[in-house]
């Protein structure tokens, strides 16, 4: 039985769109190709989402990256919250999961900083039953130790579960761990392949086992 659903959040609950960033900010392609490869596609932001970057140091990094355009780094880091805006359908698809009793989870890399400057955009955050950011677990999808240590943090039972992400291999990451596994393409694609699979082990129990 399907007791607890798994949401990433960038492109599941919520836009996670640094090209449209760039593009509304009128960077000439030059300057994109610069300001992705000094921040957005750069190790550092792998770093930050694993919780590495020290307090503070996350635009010095990026500018380490490319000390010569150091104030376009800036002026894209400047509003670097931008990236993230909240889907339209989110608030209902959770408010419908609530009211139906599922406990609702986040599992997602995401840095601090971003996260700071973004959390107001992230109102479904007070409905979520637990929530795991990358950089406080320090472990990145779709590493097992991702998926163990919000199993482990929330008591959830894997086969119980299931998870919606919009990258192949975090979704193929949770069923290797024994959870079920969703490739978010749509909100209308992945709410129904989630209704398909609740109907399906609604009265299913026999994979119903915990690791440990």
């Amino acid at each position: 039985m399907i007791k607890n659903v798994i949401f990433d959040v960038g492109r599941v609950l919520a836009a996670y769109d640094y090209q449209s960033y760039l593009n509304r900010k009128n960077y000439s392609e030059e300057e994109q190709k610069i300001i992705k490869k000094a921040m957005f596609e750069s190790q550092t932001w792998l770093l930050a989402d694993r919780g590495e970057v020290p307090e503070g140091k996350l635009l010095e990094l990026f500018v380490n990256n490319d000390p010569e355009h150091e104030e376009l780094i800036r002026d894209a880091y400047e509003h670097m919250e931008e990236v993230i805006w909240l889907f339209p359908y989110t608030m209902q698809w959770v408010k419908d999961l609530k009211e139906q009793e599922y406990k609702i989870y986040v599992l997602s890399n995401y840095g601090e900083e971003l996260l700071t400057r973004t959390k107001s955009k992230l109102e479904f955050l007070p409905y979520m039953d637990g929530v795991v950011f990358s950089y406080e677990s320090h472990f990145l999808k779709p590493e097992a130790d991702s998926y163990h240590y919000l199993c482990r943090k929330y008591n959830i039972c894997p086969a119980d579960s299931v998870f919606l992400d919009d990258r192949p291999e975090n979704v193929e990451g949770a069923r290797a761990y024994g959870i079920h596994g969703i490739l978010f393409e749509s909100y209308g694609q992945a709410d129904q392949k989630l209704k398909k699979l609740i109907r399906l082990y609604e009265e299913d129990d026999r994979m119903s086992y915990c690791i440990e």
